[in-house]
């Protein structure tokens, strides 16, 4: 299963959004946005994204559901969802989760925005992690990327995604990040 991984977007207008970035969501069996959509246009434009596609296959594959009111049986078609999961930052005033868990193969990930341990605050977040005895915390809100193993936790904070200024005034880059998992987990920061 592959996940793309995105934080601090920190947009209104959606057509601002890369297109390779559009591209590459196309291509992964989910979207994970670590908070800071701030618009409810960038959301809808990452259900958009995320939305219904079809597959020229009898066999569903696991990172798969059947959507409600998809015909179940078909002879070249059916129709699925991918995962879109996403967390409340705190420059957001959506209605999210500021907190949201799943199972990727057999590995238990888990999305936070971040800003409740205070900027930056990696052993608050690795206890919190550990606390919800999770395999991988993605995070965001330093807009500084990540990707650190820990034992047996994997960290990863995307970065931000359009190159916003962080909130210490830190210059930072466009980043996103990839999570991969099968037997093993494998995540990359990749720059825009």
């Amino acid at each position: 299963m592959k996940y793309l991984i995105i934080s601090d977007i920190h947009l209104s207008e959606p057509d601002k959004i890369p297109e390779i970035i559009i591209e590459l969501a196309k291509e992964m069996d989910g979207i994970i946005c670590a908070g800071d959509l701030t618009s409810k246009n960038i959301l809808e434009k990452l259900k958009e994204i995320n939305k219904t596609f079809f597959l020229r296959s009898k066999k569903m594959p696991s990172f798969c559901r059947m959507q409600k009111g998809a015909p179940s049986k078909g002879r070249l078609h059916r129709r699925m969802t991918r995962d879109l999961i996403v967390v409340k930052g705190n420059c957001d005033s959506l209605e999210l989760p500021e907190f949201q868990e799943f199972i990727a193969g057999d590995k238990k990930i888990g999305v936070i925005h971040s800003h409740q341990f205070g900027r930056g605050n990696l052993e608050k977040i690795e206890e919190f992690a550990n606390s919800k005895k999770l395999d991988v915390l993605i995070f965001g809100h330093t807009h500084q990327p990540l990707v650190e193993k820990r034992g047996n936790l994997f960290l990863i904070n995307p970065g931000t995604l359009t190159g916003t200024i962080s909130g210490t005034g830190a210059k930072t880059e466009k980043t996103y990040a990839i999570l991969e998992i099968n037997k093993k987990i494998n995540a990359k920061l990749n720059r825009l």
